[in-house]
């Protein structure tokens, strides 16, 4: 698990799916358009990312492993909490009722953005100590 969680590959590649969707998002908001399939794909791709690497920190916490920093718990909570947010934003998502018409690109985009800060701020916060 703890290959898993500390694979910088998989983290990078959440961050950098995350601040791409935020940037597409952010000029698709600028010119009122909607977010495209294509964007919904890989904003899910990235969230799944989040959560193989919430899930895999969840089993390190319960085998005993403890960040140096406990804000990592937090920072990490609140990533996994961002991904749900960005399913329930999805076309027929739970949360798609609380977006004003039109805005949707906006939600995308700010939530995405927070989404790869807590993600970054999590990885300068996740050493290990047994």
């Amino acid at each position: 698990m703890l290959t898993v969680h500390a694979f910088r590959t998989l983290l990078w590649t959440a961050v950098v799916l995350h601040l791409g969707v935020f940037l597409v998002a952010f000029v698709l908001d600028l010119a009122r358009r909607r977010v495209p399939g294509w964007l919904w794909v890989a904003y899910l791709f990235g969230g799944a990312l989040v959560v193989v690497q919430g899930a895999s920190g969840v089993g390190l916490y319960l085998a005993g492993f403890r960040p140096a920093d406990s804000l990592h718990l937090l920072y990490g909570l609140l990533s996994l909490a961002g991904g749900l947010a960005g399913v329930g934003l999805r076309p027929r998502g739970f949360l798609r009722a609380a977006i004003p018409p039109g805005r949707e690109a906006r939600a995308v985009a700010l939530v995405a953005l927070t989404v790869a800060a807590l993600l970054l701020r999590a990885y300068q916060t996740g050493a290990v100590r047994e």
